[in-house]
Order: structure tokens, then sequence, then C-alpha cells
């Protein structure tokens, strides 16, 4: 058992050590404890200003260099692809204006967008996947040797759509329609009247989208089918940030589809255009400057001279 007086010893070593460092933060320390936490907090505000005035820098750059690549791209994008034809599809959450953005790009390479096509959430979610099912086989069947027969219900739609958009074949561009009709109309489109010869997919940020019902996984079955009706001439367009980027996921399983990232950036409007001329040339790459990112930027094709 231990002794009271042990005790007691040891709480007046503790009351004495307190005292001591009052007694000497008060009087011969509180000078240089003051002076040292001043310097401190005064070399912490310099460096505080300094990475604000440089950050302040590094944002006047980048505005500096997304004009710069707005003016080049104003000078270098007229006419390189005059008479051309596109189909724009915008999937599950990408904000409209986006869409719009990129169209207006296209429209100064001198294509005609033929068709802008908006995916539903019901072609992704649980919900509707029964409807999906059945949905297959009737355009499998309209679609004969252009889809093989093992490949997923996602797959199937997909290529039906791509064909329906590429296609001068009035049955095939039917399948567009047969998309949108019915009781869960998949997409939203109008009717095709003009094939188109290339296809702009735009993908969201993310490979997942929340809804107020449920999470909409969007798959890489729904890329594949798309190239698999037009393997030059299509590319997808969106954000490799992160892994759980939609972009991302295209480029980490090295399908065979020309992607170009930073959705929203002036970089990313302006190489989209080319990107689709060189996918249809055959030459497939990663362009920008996120996650596998292959190119910085596609090549750049010379205007169609005036006749």
């Amino acid at each position: 058992m231990i002794d009271f007086r042990y005790h007691l010893v040891s709480l007046m070593a503790v009351l004495v050590a307190l005292t001591m460092g009052v007694v000497l933060g008060a009087g011969p320390l509180q000078g240089k404890i003051s002076d040292t936490l001043t310097g401190q907090v005064s070399q912490l505000s310099k460096q505080q200003a300094e990475l604000r005035e440089t950050n302040e820098d590094l944002v006047k750059q980048a505005n500096s260099s997304g004009e710069y690549i707005g003016v080049l791209g104003s000078k270098l994008t007229p006419g390189t692809m005059t008479d051309k034809k596109v189909a724009v599809i915008r999937m599950p959450g990408v904000k409209e204006e986006t869409v719009s953005g990129l169209n207006s790009q296209i429209k100064v390479a001198g294509a005609a967008i033929v068709n802008t096509v908006t995916v539903k959430d019901a072609w992704f979610n649980e919900d509707s996947k029964s409807y999906r099912d059945s949905l297959a086989p009737t355009l499998a069947s309209k679609l004969g040797d252009k889809v093989d027969a093992k490949v997923s219900t996602q797959q199937v739609l997909s290529t039906a759509l791509a064909a329906g958009l590429t296609s001068d074949d009035a049955e095939l561009q039917a399948l567009v329609a047969n998309l949108s009709a019915g009781d869960v109309p998949l997409i939203g489109a109008s009717a095709v009247s003009d094939p188109a010869e290339f296809i702009l997919v735009v993908s969201p940020a993310s490979s997942e989208k929340d809804t107020k019902d449920s999470a909409l996984n969007l798959d890489l079955e729904f890329v594949k089918g798309i190239d698999a009706i037009l393997p030059k001439g299509t590319a997808v367009v969106g954000s490799a940030k992160d892994e759980t980027s939609y972009l991302t996921q295209i480029r980490s399983e090295k399908l065979a589809v020309t992607t170009v990232d930073g959705l929203g950036s002036v970089m990313s409007k302006v190489s989209t255009p080319f990107a689709l001329l060189a996918d249809q040339g055959g030459t497939n790459q990663a362009y920008g400057t996120q996650q596998y990112a292959t190119q910085l930027i596609p090549p750049i094709p010379a205007p169609a001279k005036e006749e």
C-alpha cells in the first residue's frame, strides 16, 4: 500500500512546477515568448500574402491562356468541317449549356448538327431494366448482323441508337423513334431525316449520377455500342479528373474510342471538332491534360479552301 506521504510529495512537486511556470512566464520569459510569437505571426502573414499574390497571378495566367486558346481556335477552326453532319448525344448528368457550347464550336467549324439526343435516366436506372430487356430483342431483330447475339441489352440499345442516327435506311432511322416512344422513353430526340457522319457523346463528370429515386450506373456498354456502328467518326468528351469519372473509365479500360477531357474548358471546346476529324481519319487518342491522356491536342487540319 502506497504511503500517504508519497501522494503529498507528488502533489507538492506539481504545485511547485506550476508556480515556477507562472512566475517565469509572467517575468523573464514573457518578453521572449511574446517576441517569438509576434515574429511567427508576422512571418505567416507575409507567407499568406505571397501565396495570395501567387494565386492571383496563376488565375490571370490561366484566364489569359484560355483567351489565347479561344482566339487561336477562332482562327483555326472555321472551314475544317464544312458540310459535315454531326449527331450529338447528351448523357444523363450533363448540363444543357455544356452541350450548347460544344454545338457552337462544331458549327464554327462549318458542320451541321443534324440531331441532338438527350439520354434519359430510364436508359440506366434499375427501375426500367425489365422494359429495356423486353425492348432489346425487338431492336436486335431489326439490326440484323450489325449486332452480335451475345452482347448486353445496353449495347443492343446503344447500337440501335447509333445505327438510327447514321443510316439513310428508313427502317434503321425508325429505331431512334422506337427508343423515344412507349411508356418508358429512353431518349428525347427528333425523327432522323438526315444521317450523321459523326457522333459526339457528351459524358458526365462521374460514372454515377444520384437521382431522387436511385443511382444510375452509367456503364461502358453504352459507348461500346455506339463505337461498334461508327468506329471512325465517334468521340466522347467529358471529364477525367478522377477514377470515378466516366471518361477515365473509358481510358483505363483502353476502349478504342477517341476522348477529349476538360469538359467545359476552352481547350476542350476547341479540341472537339479536331478530335472528331482525327478519329474519322483513323487516329484514336485520349486528348487533354487529365488522367490517362495520351496527347495534349488533336492534329489541326487545314481549313477547306474556298471555291
